[in-house]
């Protein structure tokens, strides 16, 4: 695995979540980040790799098999997570990934990846052999956060008495470029539904803190979750935190994305955070737009490509 690893350090380097922050060393980043990741997934009950030697080249798959989602969508589901290999040879890997996709394949199944932009040759040779675009992906984040200066706006914090409407708000505000609702394996129903779990899910504990509108006279139809991420700030030297989901009424609650944001960007700092960073559909224009009048900056862009048999 070393030599391969050391054939692919500078793409994979992209695959770290904060390989936009520069105050994170590329070298501490991969240290922290990959490798963990890759010797993880060497080790994990529900992960695997799938050694293919094609062309006398040597090509390494690391699969995660995705208990949860192949219960909820009934669906056998597979994350790829990386591809090691020491070679530039589109074709000699593409045959690589068909053989890869034989192996996976004796029964239906869904296989997914997300892959940086700067993985050009990964992402050339996936979707020569099968693999399908279902959404372009970038993130913004921002630092500096103790010269952040934004209006004031009444939000509280959303509890299981929420659940229900935050379930209908989610359901409700379709964004049909997401990865569940672009993907024509998923009918609209069960991307709408998967939407309102998550949430519920979030409610229950998955998000550190999740904010609601709390204006006076106005119903409170929307949301924004959180993750602190504290586990990772002492390792890593950096305290980064994540915006997640967001879902706001387009009927009661206009005008709250930008308010939730802002809010959420106090808090996070409040709680210790040098930086932010969130994700978006590349289609997303005012969402992106709203990001940059807070001051926050692009970051990187990933793809998230899929294959199925069913």
């Amino acid at each position: 695995m070393t030599e391969l690893f050391e054939a692919r350090k500078k793409e994979l380097y992209y695959y770290s979540p904060y390989n936009f922050i520069r105050d994170f060393l590329e070298e501490k980043q991969l240290e922290n980040c990959i490798l963990p990741a890759i010797h993880h997934l060497e080790i994990k009950k529900n992960s695997f790799i799938i050694d293919i030697k094609c062309n006398g080249q040597e090509h390494q798959f690391y699969v995660s098999n995705l208990e949860w989602d192949t219960s909820y969508f009934g669906i056998n589901t597979y994350k790829l997570q990386f591809v090691l290999f020491s070679h530039h040879n589109i074709s000699i890997l593409a045959q690589a990934i068909h053989l890869f996709l034989e192996k996976i394949s004796k029964e239906g199944i869904y296989c997914f990846i997300e892959i940086p932009s700067e993985d050009i040759i990964l992402l050339q040779a996936l979707t020569s052999a099968r693999f399908k675009l279902i959404e372009t992906r970038m993130t913004y984040y921002r630092g500096a956060l103790q010269h952040f200066s934004a209006d004031r706006f009444p939000v509280r914090k959303a509890t299981e008495d929420d659940t229900q409407n935050l379930k209908r708000v989610a359901r409700e505000m379709r964004n049909i470029y997401d990865r569940f609702h672009a993907d024509p394996v998923f009918s609209q129903n069960i991307a709408d539904e998967f939407l309102a779990t998550y949430i519920e899910q979030s409610i229950k504990g998955f998000s550190d803190i999740i904010l609601t509108s709390n204006e006076k006279g106005i119903p409170s139809d929307s949301f924004l979750t959180a993750n602190y991420l504290k586990n990772e700030w002492e390792k890593n030297g950096v305290k980064i935190s994540k915006m997640v989901l967001s879902a706001v009424s387009s009927k009661t609650n206009k005008g709250w994305y930008k308010k939730l944001i802002s809010e959420m960007t106090y808090h996070l700092r409040d709680e210790g955070a040098e930086y932010i960073f969130m994700n978006t559909q590349s289609t997303n224009r005012a969402v992106i737009h709203t990001w940059e009048n807070l001051g926050y900056h692009y970051g990187a862009t990933s793809h998230i490509l899929s294959f199925n048999n069913i």
